[in-house]
Formats: C-alpha cells, sequence, structure tokens
C-alpha cells in the first residue's frame, strides 16, 4: 500500500511540474520539411547542405532499416 502511494505522488509530482519547464515559444532548431522540393530549394536559398531521412512505416520490420 506505502508503494502505491509513493509511487501515486511521484507520478503526481511529474506530471504536475512538467508544464513548468515547457516554454511559451521555444527557438526553431531544424527547419523540417515535408516535401524534398521544398528542402532542396530552401537549402539552394540558404546555401546550407540538407539531412534527407527517409523511411516507410511498412518497413518497421525489416531488419537495419529502424
Amino acid at each position: 500500500m506505502t508503494k502505491n502511494m509513493l509511487c501515486g505522488l511521484m507520478t503526481a509530482l511529474i506530471c504536475w511540474t512538467l508544464p513548468l519547464n515547457a516554454e511559451d515559444n521555444p527557438p526553431a532548431r531544424i527547419a523540417w520539411y515535408g516535401d524534398l522540393q521544398q528542402g532542396l530549394n530552401e537549402a539552394k536559398r540558404s546555401e546550407r547542405p540538407i539531412l534527407l531521412v527517409s523511411g516507410a512505416p511498412h518497413c518497421l520490420g525489416v531488419p537495419g532499416v529502424w
């Protein structure tokens, strides 16, 4: 019983403090583009490299994909 109460109290405390750490306007760190052409256009405009991450949900069971 005491373990359950302690676990519940700790969970409530953690959940209560999470909003205190949230930022109202977090700084933009990474610009994600859902369209390859938009990403390429922005890379060309800003003269910066891109990192292309590609995958498909049906590849989840294939070793080495995810």
